[in-house]
């Protein structure tokens, strides 16, 4: 189903991104993305719109974070949501304070298209948000 292929999407996505292959991660971002797609960032509160806006995302966290790793633990298929737990850490690039912590993706889709992405703070916050019940 749809939901697999999904799910197969943003694992293979993901795991580009931690082994720093951004060919593969750009050619799935620019095949998968809705052009109005938005990520919407829990930390500073910033909307990255479409290819272009992924891209920004991506270059701005290399510049704001040293070593910056993030590590998949869980991908939950909630159908028209799927939910992306992850690991991460890095060091702040200017004070070297490093940071852990769980970090967790509500990816929305219209079939195959990624038209939304919202990150949270904590695996519990991205269930509420997709609808799962507590």
């Amino acid at each position: 189903a749809m939901s697999k292929e999904n799910v197969e999407f943003l694992r293979l996505g993901y795991e580009a991104l931690e082994r720093g292959d951004l060919d593969t991660f750009k050619a799935l971002s620019r095949e998968r993305l809705d052009p109005e797609f938005e990520f919407h960032h829990v930390w500073d509160g910033r909307v990255f719109k479409g290819y272009e806006g992924t891209m920004e995302w991506l270059s701005d966290t290399r510049e704001t974070w040293k070593d910056y790793k993030q590590q998949v633990e869980e991908i939950l298929d909630l159908g028209e949501h799927v939910v992306v737990v992850l690991g991460i850490s890095a060091q702040g690039a200017g004070s070297g304070v490093p940071v852990a912590q769980e970090f967790a993706v509500v990816w929305t889709f219209d079939g195959d298209t990624v038209v939304r992405a919202r990150s949270f703070t904590s695996r519990a916050e991205a269930l509420e948000a997709a609808g799962v019940p507590k």
